[in-house]
């Protein structure tokens, strides 16, 4: 991943955005217990990216033995002084074999759109990887392009505390991808942007992605729900084993 996107994830601004949703991850901790459950499968999961450690914290509450990994140097900082019994290494997760070795999980966990910050080629390298590194199933979480495109507004405020952030976004059909202008304003001073595009997943893309990468979808749900996933939910989670 390049210098650009570092810079992106190591702002304040995007690290105020996790620390926003970071009651979220008691939500998807408490699905992925249940996930853990239904599979009877060992508490040893791979958290990848694992940002500040949202979703790794109450996992590791609960006991899971956790490893998180994540291109962000001082997002794996924050997530080591959240959680003192996980670990937490940097690293690029188009290859964690050579972070993790042969090492392999019962569980990976890909949570919160992490997928189309560069090319489609490099999503199935993500997702190969990720197949590699789990003995028994993968858990991959993303926006459903259909539900984003027809939904999400042009233009939008959104409070991150402390920032007002102004949003603009535009949708590319032509590549699937959704160009995103943000602007950031603290008492009534503009002091700061990110702008940058991420591709969008339909869900027979992804399926075909990860056939193409190993992986065997089992269920796809919406969200951290059981329920069926239907073209009309924003999100998409994707329980998937090696074929």
């Amino acid at each position: 991943m390049s210098d650009e996107w570092i810079k992106i994830f190591e702002s304040d601004f995007y690290v105020r955005e996790m620390i926003k949703v970071w009651d979220e991850g008691e939500k998807w901790a408490n699905w992925i217990d249940e996930v853990v459950n239904k599979y009877k499968l060992d508490k040893k999961v791979l958290d990848v990216p694992c940002g500040i450690g949202r979703v790794s914290y109450f996992l590791a509450k609960k006991g899971y033995d956790v490893t998180g990994i994540d291109i962000s140097e001082k997002m794996i900082n924050i997530a080591k002084s959240n959680i003192q019994n996980g670990k937490f290494i940097v690293g690029d997760m188009r290859r964690l074999n050579e972070i993790i070795g042969n090492e392999k999980y019962d569980l990976v966990i890909n949570i919160y759109n992490s997928l189309g910050y560069y090319s489609e080629e490099d999503d199935l390298k993500i997702l190969e990887s990720i197949r590699l590194s789990t003995k028994k199933l993968a858990v991959i979480n993303l926006d459903n392009r259909d539900y984003i495109i027809y939904n999400k507004p042009s233009e939008y405020y959104t409070f991150i505390p402390p920032y007002l952030v102004y949003s603009k976004v535009e949708f590319e059909p032509e590549t699937s991808r959704l160009k995103v202008y943000r602007k950031y304003y603290m008492d009534n001073k503009e002091v700061g942007e990110i702008n940058y595009s991420q591709r969008l997943y339909s869900i027979h893309e992804v399926l075909t992605l990860l056939k193409k990468a190993g992986l065997k979808a089992i269920e796809v749900v919406s969200g951290y729900s059981w329920k069926r996933f239907s073209i009309m939910d924003p999100e998409m989670t994707i329980i998937a084993t090696p074929a």
